[in-house]
């Protein structure tokens, strides 16, 4: 008795976990004794999930314990064409199909679902052949009573999208099919609203009500990933804190599974680290702070690797003020930036004195090798800090003499400065970025070309100041890692604009100079 009662409770519980798998005949003439796939689209991926072998008979079969996440599915044939099913909660049932046709010779036995989707299909192939030819018609037309019976017919045929649309999703509004019909629906902004920013504001904030963001089911469609980044790229405004917001709004709405907060987190990281857009770094320094914490499945190295550079950007966000630093000025009279050759020159013979000095390591030689720096900085003139300068608009110009492109670019900004920004109250800092403390040849070596290329393009006019400070870490304050790099900063240190050429941050400030009307 305890046998028969063990051997029924196997049979139940076999008969139970099949019932959760999956079970798809294929029946597709002119695939004959050749592997199929069964993939899924995935955002824009096309994804691989099962394979089958057709015999003679050009049948096969899909088939696993573990059921498939709802979506929209694809056959792929090996002449490398494929054609979509739906896959809901039914997952046994049969599909036909004839290579010489695909879209019109489908056919799905066994699943409610499957049935209305090929029967959806076709419903729209043949309604868009009908507009097709109809607009044509239009085109040629001159009879103008003609043309209104023809635009009465593409009325007719807008009616019967809307019926059909409606018939499936009123009549099955559980099934998954339906939930995708409706996320592929654009938001209709009622008609009583009349004022365009209130549009623009229903339409935002409705954008996502046929769209469930926690629903992973959508995830494998492809209309995912395009309803994601129209939204950030064509309906929020493109501010920081509102797209931060928006952010946090998707994922948390994604934390419903796993998988889908996982997909979407990586896709908002990587749109926006690769993104050009000025304001994106503000945002992936957002998201990456999100990252570093959840991603759990991401190594450790690449975690702590962007914990470094996430503290580094953060020094330096658009909107935030700009990081103090302590600068010396160079004189602005040619004689006397010669005169700085020769302490220069002292300093240089010093240090490499210093350094032949092999009875003692680099760090305990480096509090002498910095005093030598102090002594040459001390023969500037002036020095001052970024805090107490004053002027409506401070430009930072990081600038390399042993960089080609500052050669090429900084005489020609100089230029645009003069004849453009130097009476609009902006003042220029021309910093110098390198002076390699390690090696006092090239130390030397950067201050003297310095000199050389600010008295050779005479960069010496009122608003235009050239400083340095090797002790100060402009490329970590900053986040520099080449050079020229430009920040556009208010009359209260706040970071307007980086990293654009000289010509944008120019016509930046012309534009802020117009009168508000104008702007």
């Amino acid at each position: 008795m305890k046998k028969l009662i063990l051997v029924v409770l196997i049979q139940i519980a076999t008969i139970q976990l099949f019932s959760q798998g999956y079970k798809i005949e294929i029946k597709i003439k002119g695939i004959k004794n050749q592997q199929v796939i069964l993939g899924v689209h995935k955002g824009e991926n096309l994804i691989p999930v099962d394979t089958t072998q057709t015999d003679a008979n050009s049948y096969g079969i899909f088939k696993k314990n573990k059921k498939l996440t709802p979506g929209m599915y694809l056959i792929y044939l090996p002449n490398r064409t494929y054609f979509d099913v739906i896959i809901g909660d039914d997952q046994t049932f049969l599909i036909e199909n004839d290579t010489t046709n695909l879209y019109k010779n489908l056919k799905i036995s066994n699943s409610i679902e499957g049935e209305i989707f090929v029967d959806y299909q076709k419903f729209l192939m043949e309604q868009t052949e009908k507009m097709n030819k109809l607009n044509e018609q239009y085109k040629t037309e001159k009879d103008e009573t003609k043309k209104k019976e023809i635009e009465e017919q593409m009325n007719k045929i807008s009616q019967n999208y809307e019926e059909k649309y409606n018939s499936i999703v009123n009549q099955h509004p559980e099934m998954f099919f339906t939930k995708f019909l409706k996320a592929t629906r654009d938001i209709k902004v009622p008609t009583e609203i009349t004022d365009r920013t209130q549009q623009y504001y229903y339409y935002k904030n409705h954008y996502f009500d046929n769209f469930d963001l926690s629903d992973i089911s959508l995830l494998y469609t492809p209309i995912y990933d395009n309803k994601i980044d129209t939204y950030f790229d064509k309906v929020e405004a493109p501010v920081p804190d509102s797209i931060n917001r928006a952010i946090d709004f998707m994922l948390n709405k994604a934390q419903a599974n796993s998988d889908l907060y996982q997909y979407l987190l990586i896709k908002l990281y990587n749109k926006y680290a690769k993104s050009q857009l000025m304001i994106s770094e503000n945002i992936f320094v957002h998201i990456a702070d999100i990252y570093v914490e959840k991603a759990t499945w991401s190594p450790d190295s690449f975690r702590n690797e962007l914990k470094t550079k996430i503290i580094r950007k953060k020094n330096c966000l658009i909107g935030n003020t700009a990081q103090n630093m302590k600068l010396f000025v160079l004189p602005n009279d040619t004689l006397k930036i010669n005169e700085l050759r020769l302490p220069l020159e002292e300093m240089k013979n010093k240090g490499l004195e210093i350094e032949k000095d092999k009875t003692r390591t680099f760090d305990q030689k480096l509090p002498e090798l910095s005093a030598l720096i102090a002594e040459f900085l001390s023969h500037f003139p002036t020095d001052t800090e970024l805090k107490n300068v004053q002027a409506k608009y401070i430009i930072l110009w990081f600038i390399s003499p042993t960089c080609s492109h500052c050669i090429e670019e900084t005489p020609k900004f100089y230029d645009q400065f003069n004849k453009v920004l130097k009476d609009k109250g902006v003042i220029v800092l021309s910093i110098l970025l390198e002076a390699n403390t390690d090696n006092w040849n090239s130390f030397s070596d950067t201050y003297s070309k310095w000199f050389d290329f600010i008295i050779k393009h005479k960069m010496l006019a009122k608003g235009w100041y050239n400083l340095s400070n090797p002790f100060d870490n402009y490329r970590f304050k900053y986040d520099i890692s080449s050079s020229p790099v430009l920040y556009l900063l208010d009359k209260d240190k706040k970071i307007i604009a980086k990293r654009i050429g000289y010509d944008q941050a120019v016509e930046i400030i012309l534009d802020l100079e117009k009168p508000q009307d104008q702007q």
